[in-house]
């Protein structure tokens, strides 16, 4: 084995040229796979780094799909010590951390008490949550910070437990640093402190009733099977409880039911988002890689031929098949193993370039990780899966014990018979085939891209900055909040360059999730397996105008619409069509959050969370009605560019309060960017992997038409010397060439439409069978075919027939 391991070394340095491209297309294919397996294993296989034990984690859903359960229903099924070893509730908030009068924005989560013990996180130093410090509401201000903010803020000082800082302008006492490993429960989304879940009014100005009302569901979960429990009998605990609580609280659980799925499939975090596009990934991928595969197979054929009588004499002298095999089996895996080193390389590149794709936002996005073992494991176990598939063709072709007879055989026409030529066209065939699947798709994709970006949102994002503001972090109280919202509001309006300034809890198409309401309407019967919680977000008036959303019916708010004034609401065109069809829904009302509410306007329905939901009901209610809103967003449509008047209207928040400032303030073009994140990241690889594949095919083709105008040198010479035109022996070269291209296309065609289906879910208003790309695409790819052969048949038409016919 060393022996041919030392002659594949030699045989490969005598030919540079051939080692370089066969390495370089392996390292980009191989390259590919790796940094495509690195992101599933961080994000679908592994998604909460730093836990023990993933392949205990679930989560709970609802029946309708949606992630959130109220605290009080975690408590009864953490009490589910048969299924679970238990069930917790977070969920991630931004506060100010003041150290040294230096504030700094940062996220962290507000947490149950047994979050930390049921992920198994161990704190490097102090402690974490106690059993009883989440019971008490604001009674507990205590907090654990990771290991990152520690090192950064605190300079890694080992005295910081016990030590008091200001969060939110209040004092909390830290009692503990977690690993920085540890990055909190929403994947994708680097939290860097935790609070429990009983502070929620002090860290995410919170009402209180969101952790005392069972109806309430703003939390995340997280749960962690007992061992030796599955889904199914989980699911069974699960439903009988569901079953006692709908009887025990028919007003908040009457129609609540919880499906377990695992945490990969948790309906928040960037696995949602992430999950299919890189499954879709994955297959293009691994595609191109088989383009690689028999694009090497194809040069090494051609190596082999030019080889017959070296391995014809090895077996005239004995050799047996399988030496034969062997030997050039090795001489494939030390290609193998170099493209693989080479594919680590690139993708040890490539892995943090998924953080390109992220859109701006408030979220300190998180995505990716390096390659670990799991991941490099799987790239050897694919190197050497790939280096034995493109080693087996020739050395099976070319260690035939009937070799030999082509020692008895002279001239160029011996290097290889009908059968060696039918393997290397059908490799071919195969890599355009597969070529012309993945441009189909990138242009799909790419189509679909630009139609989501030109798609109607119900609102006009153009001219349009937005803010947030999160003044409940820093010390204002419900009475406070209102005079600096209503004075900030009026000094924003009077600017010249503001046409409309406005407020709002939450702003349509971006990452930050929406809250929701169960909503109560008499007369209607709910349907089975309707979710009974409907979105809504809190407003100020003048909302509709900044953001050019049309009131279809009805007023907008006012300034009369306070707190002693009658409670009111405007819903969307599909929340009045579907709980009163045919009828007009002004003046009607539906219960929420424990109050009646008078519907006063209809506003056109839009996109809030996707470009593709189906319509379903939204609200909208007046910020000055209910509970205060405290941590609002600036809306403001002005003339011109918005990111120029950031500096202004920062200095006019501050003119009105120091200590508030503006809080990830950008344009609302941008913070749309988000829902075309999964289309973008999809027509991105899929075009750079197609135009991967469109090189090799290429190169496939012109090796396969260079090598037999090479075989047939002396045919061509013999041609034009019996007075044959030029033309004629171009044309016979192309018109090979252009069947090849024809039956490559045509069997992709037939690939394409079978598969295209799958990418429905990444395109937007265009058709998986888009008659446009399924055209063009196969005429650019014949286009480029014919190209590659240009090439070797116009060095065709130039052979001279004299040195042709000498050397035959």
């Amino acid at each position: 084995m060393l022996t041919d391991l030392r002659y594949a070394l030699r045989q490969l340095a005598r030919a540079p040229g051939f080692t370089a491209v066969v390495v370089l297309s392996l390292a980009l294919g191989i390259g590919a796979n790796a940094t495509v397996l690195s992101w599933i294993r961080h994000i679908l296989q592994r998604p909460l780094p730093g836990v023990v034990h993933q392949e205990e984690i679930v989560a709970l859903t609802t029946r309708e799909g949606g992630g959130n359960l109220s605290l009080l229903d975690s408590r009864d099924l953490d009490q589910l010590r048969g299924s679970f070893a238990g069930v917790a509730v977070s969920q991630i908030t931004p506060a100010s951390l003041t150290l040294d009068r230096d504030p700094e924005w940062t996220y962290g989560q507000i947490a149950s008490a047994n979050f930390f013990t049921l992920l198994g996180v161990q704190p490097i130093l102090g402690r974490t949550f106690l059993p009883d410090e989440d019971l008490k509401p604001g009674g507990n201000p205590v907090l654990v910070l990771g290991e990152k903010l520690w090192r950064r803020r605190f300079g890694a000082d080992p005295g910081v437990v016990g030590r008091v800082v200001d969060l939110n302008r209040r004092k909390f006492t830290v009692i503990g640093v977690v690993p920085a490993a540890f990055s909190g429960t929403m994947t994708g989304v680097a939290c860097e402190f935790w609070a429990p879940v009983s502070m929620v009014r002090e860290v995410a100005s919170w009402p209180e009733d969101y952790i005392t009302w069972r109806g309430s569901r703003p939390f995340h979960n997280v749960a962690r099977l007992q061992p030796g429990v599955t889904l199914a009998q989980a699911q069974a605990a699960v439903s009988a409880l569901d079953a006692r609580l709908a009887e025990l609280y028919p007003r908040s659980n009457r129609e609540t039911r919880h499906r377990i799925v695992p945490y990969a499939e948790a309906p928040f975090g960037a696995q949602s988002v992430l999950g299919p596009a890189l499954r879709l990934m994955l297959a293009v991928s691994l595609g191109v890689l088989l383009i690689v595969a028999a694009n090497v197979a194809n040069l090494l054929l051609a190596r082999a031929a030019s080889r017959r009588k070296e391995l014809a004499i090895r077996i005239a002298a004995g050799a047996s098949r399988g030496r034969i095999v062997r030997l050039l089996l090795v001489e494939s895996l030390v290609l193998a193993l170099l493209g693989g080193g080479g594919g680590i390389l690139v993708a040890s590149w490539a892995v943090d370039g998924i953080a390109a794709f992220l859109p701006a936002g408030q979220l300190p996005l998180a995505i990716g990780g390096g390659l670990d073992a799991a991941t490099l494991g799987l790239t050897g176990a694919l190197t050497l899966a790939t280096g034995l598939v493109f080693g087996l063709v020739p050395a099976l072709s070319f260690s035939s014990p009937r070799l030999y007879e082509t020692l008895k055989e002279g001239g160029r026409t011996s290097a290889g018979g009908a059968a060696h030529h039918r393997i290397r066209h059908g490799l071919v065939v195969a890599e355009i085939a597969l070529a012309l699947v993945l441009l189909v798709g990138a242009g799909l994709c790419l189509k679909g891209l630009r139609r989501a970006q030109q798609v109607d949102f119900g609102f006009s994002p153009d001219h349009v900055l937005t803010s947030g503001l999160q003044i409940g972090m820093n010390g204002y109280t419900e009475q406070t909040g209102l005079v600096f919202y209503r004075r900030l509001q009026e000094r924003l309006a009077a600017l010249p360059a503001v046409e409309t300034a406005a407020l709002a809890s939450w702003f349509p198409l971006g990452l930050e999730g929406c809250r929701g309401h169960g909503v109560q309407v008499d007369g209607y019967a709910r349907r089975e397996g309707e979710n009974p919680t409907v979105e809504y977000a809190r407003i100020s008036p003048d909302y509709f105008a900044a953001m050019r959303i049309p009131l279809v019916a009805g007023r907008d708010f006012n300034a009369a619409d306070t707190g002693d004034a009658p409670a009111v609401a405007i819903v969307n065109e599909h929340f009045a069509a579907h709980y009163w069809p045919g009828l007009d829904a002004l003046g009607r009302t539906f219960r929420c959050g424990g109050r009646e509410r008078t519907i006063v306007g209809i506003a056109r329905a839009g996109k809030y969370r996707t470009l593709d939901e189906p319509a379903h009901p939204f609200f909208y209610l007046p910020y000055l009605q209910g509970a205060p809103e405290l941590d609002l967003g600036l809306c403001l449509r002005v003339k011109g560019d918005p990111a120029a008047l950031i500096e202004t209207v920062r200095q006019t928040v501050r003119a009105l309060d120091p200590g508030v400032d503006l809080w990830s303030a950008r344009p609302l073009t941008q913070h749309i960017q988000g829902a075309f994140f999964a289309q973008r990241i999809a027509s991105a690889m899929l075009a750079g992997l197609g135009f991967v594949a469109l090189a090799l095919a290429a190169m496939g083709v012109y090796a396969v038409m260079a090598y037999a105008v090479g075989q047939r040198t002396q045919e061509f010479g013999v041609r034009l010397a019996l007075g044959a035109r030029p033309v004629d022996v171009l044309w016979q070269v192309l018109r090979r060439g252009l069947s090849l291209a024809t039956l490559g296309v045509a069997a992709g065609l037939a690939l394409a439409l079978a598969v295209t289906r799958l990418l429905a879910g990444f395109l937007y208003g265009v058709s998986p069978f888009d008659p446009a790309i399924f055209t063009g695409v196969p005429l650019i790819l014949v286009a480029i075919a014919l190209l590659a052969c240009y090439l070797p048949a116009r060095r065709a038409t130039r052979v001279d027939p004299m040195i042709a016919l000498r050397s035959e």
